[in-house]
């Protein structure tokens, strides 16, 4: 995706779409506790992360880490890397960091029992090559966990956006078009054996207008949205934004996202 080391030199768009996760989510039950409830994490497994962003989502899950689990977090960006270090630097069970593109995996075969590359193989130039490296450092008996989202994902945020300036990128559109819930299966199962999709209920209703306003502002550097959206438009932004939340007092967002579950890895 276009202008990818912009939105993700460091975590602050996607801290601003995490908060906004954590304070408005509508599901039953937390993200974080949904993955957990899938990775089955064992002892001394060893796992790697992909994309891992700034990793807050370890650093809040210290005491469900089975003794012996040996994680190396990556991310293509050094910046957000820096993040996840320091967000994690006290975690024993983290034993490397490391810049990785995820179609060329500085690992030999069959090094992990676990991959997880979430929201991210979208922004992957060559996805079939990413899952096939994917497929190679896993175990034969590994697991690759892979979330995405589906068509319907943040339509909110694209009718809002059209609704400022209808020359802005639909990005939703633009990532389920590389890797999403409607074609991720067809992918997977080019390199894996067995491919599950899990979805995750949930939706977004957004009842104060700062961290709506931020939300917004995180999708800087995704798309067109710079290009059309410049700084000396910035302001007007803000206001149309406040505008469509003062109409209701609230913004609700479709929230459609699922984990992809892929085993037997085809060598």
């Amino acid at each position: 995706m276009k202008n990818i080391n912009k939105q993700y030199g460091t975590d602050s768009n996607l801290h601003s779409r995490i908060r906004v996760k954590q304070l408005f989510s509508t599901g039953k039950q937390s993200w974080a506790d949904f993955l957990l409830q899938h990775f089955q994490l064992k002892p001394k497994q060893r796992v790697l992360e992909l994309g891992c962003g700034n990793a807050v989502f370890w650093q809040a899950r210290v005491k469900q880490i089975p003794a012996g689990v040996k994680l190396v977090l990556s991310d293509f960006s050094a910046g957000m890397l820096d993040a996840a270090k320091n967000n994690t630097k006290k975690l024993k069970f983290v034993k490397d960091y490391a810049v990785i593109d995820a179609q060329n995996i500085p690992f030999d075969d069959n090094t992990f029992d676990i991959v997880i590359a979430n929201y991210m193989l979208f922004h992957v130039p060559d996805v079939q090559k990413a899952i096939h490296e994917i497929s190679r450092v896993l175990k034969p008996s590994g697991f690759f966990f892979a979330a995405t989202f589906g068509k319907k994902n943040l339509k909110e945020v694209h009718d809002i956006f059209h609704g400022f300036d209808e020359q802005i990128d639909s990005v939703p559109e633009a990532m389920t078009a590389v890797f999403g819930l409607e074609n991720g299966s067809a992918l997977l199962q080019t390199c894996f054996d067995c491919v599950q999709l899990e979805r995750f209920e949930n939706g977004l209703h957004i009842t104060e207008l700062e961290p709506l306003v931020d939300y917004f502002l995180s999708y800087f550097g995704m798309g067109n949205v710079d290009d059309v959206i410049t700084p000396d438009r910035v302001e007007e932004f803000k206001q149309y934004i406040a505008e469509v939340f003062s109409t209701n007092g609230c913004v609700d967002i479709t929230q459609e996202e699922g984990l992809f579950i892929s085993s037997m890895p085809r060598k």
